[in-house]
């Protein structure tokens, strides 16, 4: 796998894909931090009047529900429907799906426009409607709960499905992968799901349309910097400055 990474992000640094992010104010900095380390160019929007002609120079289209409202959901639709109509890929990040019936609504909503859906357990269950009570942002479920719900959901929508966590699973209904790697002070940044979500929309807009190879390809690459990260520091705040150093080092071992 590691060839292929290399072999990926070389391509990925000559393309220099534009990734149009309609994402979360929380972690907004930190996902343009390592889409720009990994070699991307990220550009943020939450101006509907400019859309069209964003996603026309887009590579790809990244839509992360962790802070909407009103307004963000309608921006998201109207991204989604021309991500569709100028046939750029789509990834849709659904934060919070099974937290509250709006955000649960919003991406099974968006979920038909999805090339590539990226969540934890519990997000993926909400997302099937599966889940039986609300949970917080914080996944609470184990990937193995979620594996089926992913691959009906791939089938379903024609899409790839990551479900990430102590180990991820990616699926298209089809093919399934099951990666181990990252490290537990991963899951004490925030942000890191969110730009986990975006660095696999860069791999997709710099392929040849296999979103399931440029999904595990990212997710594998991603994991790996997390591995190599944790061996340089084990405390949170110093760690997220070497996970960014290690995707732009690309530098595993």
């Amino acid at each position: 796998m590691l060839n292929k990474i290399e072999l990926a992000i070389t391509e990925l640094r000559q393309k220099k894909p534009l990734v149009l992010c309609l994402t979360n104010n929380v972690t907004m900095e930190f996902v343009a931090n390592c889409l720009l380390a990994l070699g991307a160019a990220p550009i943020m929007s939450d101006e509907p009047r400019e859309f069209e002609e964003l996603v026309q120079l887009s590579n790809a289209i990244y839509i992360n529900i962790g802070t909407l409202n009103t307004q963000f959901v309608a921006n998201a639709k109207i991204l989604a429907q021309l991500a569709q109509k100028y046939t750029k890929p789509l990834i849709l990040d659904p934060v919070g799906a099974g937290a509250s019936s709006i955000r649960t609504e919003t991406a099974a909503n968006l979920a038909p426009f999805a090339d590539v859906i990226r969540g934890n357990a519990s997000e993926i269950i909400a997302l099937s409607g599966a889940l039986e009570k609300p949970l917080g942002v914080e996944s609470r479920q184990p990937v193995d709960a979620a594996k089926n719900y992913a691959s009906e959901l791939a089938t379903k929508y024609h899409c790839v499905v990551a479900v990430s966590g102590p180990e991820d699973f990616i699926t298209n209904g089809k093919e399934n992968e099951i990666l181990q790697y990252g490290s537990p002070i991963m899951s004490k940044i925030t942000g890191m799901g969110c730009s986990l979500t975006a660095v696999i929309a860069a791999f997709c807009g710099s392929s040849s349309n296999n979103f399931f190879v440029a999904t595990q390809l990212a997710v594998g690459y991603f994991g790996l910097c997390g591995s190599a990260a944790a061996k340089k520091t084990s405390y949170p705040g110093s760690f997220r400055v070497a996970f960014i150093d290690t995707l732009n080092e690309m530098n595993l071992c």
